[in-house]
């Protein structure tokens, strides 16, 4: 929180998806019983059906930062949700831009899942189990699967906070790691705070310069909880329609999809506001 009122945001010129969101490591996940499933950027980008505008708008950013300036000096729920109103319409390359932008957090979040459901993952930066963890503080079960799962990309700050903050939420009353299920039910709520969180550290950036119009640090705060709690209920619907509200049956094959599809359908839902 209130790490946007360092930053102006990116220039309106950049690529709608930067070249880099394509790059990065595979994760790859074993179910222990010969089968693997090998997911990456480049994999996860051409799950996104749809083409994409190519010429991009030097002040793509400019409505939408007006919005949310006009926002951070009202505090209304109307004026948040005409916010990102904008933001989607013309920021974004609308919600399949915005979902290969995420490339690098679905790739992440797929192994995240796989590992959550009892899989072994091997990415670069080594190999985990949940077995691997026993004995662990929860703190530090989360720092493992952390750096597990961090990509080498300009991402990865994102998708580390990202994955921290779900893991917290989600646990935060277990002092031990051995000590957490990870029910179908409790997968749910932590992918919800993951994508939840992707989506609000990207909107904090691309709209940095707007935040300067919170007159006071606490205002500032109270902004980005709105925007989150925002973002978050409209996840959560989305998850749920595209998982039947059941975690229980999915695939690692199918959680690229359904993370995709989630961020999709959030971005196009701000269309409508």
């Amino acid at each position: 929180m209130g790490t946007s009122m360092s930053s102006k945001g990116p220039n309106g010129s950049n690529p709608l998806v930067p070249p880099w969101a394509q790059d990065g490591d595979s994760v790859v996940i074993s179910d222990g019983n010969g089968n693997e499933t090998e997911v990456s950027n480049d994999a996860v980008q051409d799950k996104v059906e749809g083409p994409i505008p190519t010429e991009v708008n030097p002040t793509r950013f400019a409505a939408a930062r007006r919005a949310f300036g006009e926002y951070a000096k009202s505090g209304t729920n109307q004026d948040l949700k005409k916010s990102l109103q904008k933001y989607s319409s013309n920021s974004t390359g609308k919600g399949r831009g915005f979902s290969k932008r995420m490339a690098s957090g679905v790739t992440a979040g797929t192994g995240l899942y796989g590992l959550l459901t009892g899989g072994t993952v091997t990415t670069n930066n080594g190999t985990l189990n949940l077995s691997n963890l026993s004995g662990l503080s929860v703190d530090q079960a989360i720092d493992q699967i952390s750096e597990l799962l961090t990509p080498l990309s300009a991402d990865a700050d994102n998708v580390r906070s990202a994955m921290n903050f779900a893991l917290s939420e989600a646990i935060e009353d277990c002092e031990e790691f051995d000590d957490v299920t990870f029910t179908p039910e409790l997968t749910g709520q932590i992918f919800t705070c993951y994508l939840t969180d992707l989506i609000f550290q990207q909107v904090v950036i691309d709209m940095g310069k707007a935040w300067f119009k919170a007159e006071t640090p606490i205002r500032q705060i109270k902004m980005e909880t709105e925007l989150r709690e925002l973002i978050k209920m409209i996840v959560d619907v989305k998850l749920d329609k595209e998982t039947n509200g059941d975690f229980s049956n999915i695939s690692n094959n199918q959680i690229s999809q359904i993370q995709i599809s989630a961020i999709q359908e959030t971005i196009n839902e701000w269309e409508n506001f």
